[in-house]
């Protein structure tokens, strides 16, 4: 499921960055650097790519609080680029049917 992340493209390469390099203690702490990651490359993302990461940014701080306590272990950081992907799948979901 980390492939659907790097499917992004730059903004892939740069959450999958920030999940495994953060510092974050918490869940709240991390989602908000990834949330932050997103917002800053927003600026220059193409049109078509903003609807999936805005429903994107909305998504992560829910489903990180949901099923963790803590994200300072390894296998909780590969755990949560894992469950990036079926946040992608669920933001394209989302972002198509505005269309």
């Amino acid at each position: 499921m980390t492939i659907q992340l790097l499917s992004l493209g730059v903004i892939g390469v740069r959450l999958l960055d920030c999940i495994l390099n953060s510092r974050a203690i918490y869940p709240d702490e991390l989602a908000d650097q990834i949330v932050n990651e997103i917002n800053h490359y927003l600026v220059s993302a193409p049109m078509r790519e903003k609807p999936l990461l805005f429903h994107l940014a909305c998504e992560v701080h829910e489903a990180l609080s949901d099923r963790f306590g803590r994200v300072d272990s390894l296998q909780v950081k590969r755990d949560i680029s894992n469950m990036m992907g079926l946040l992608i799948y669920r933001a394209r979901v989302t972002a198509n049917q505005g269309r």
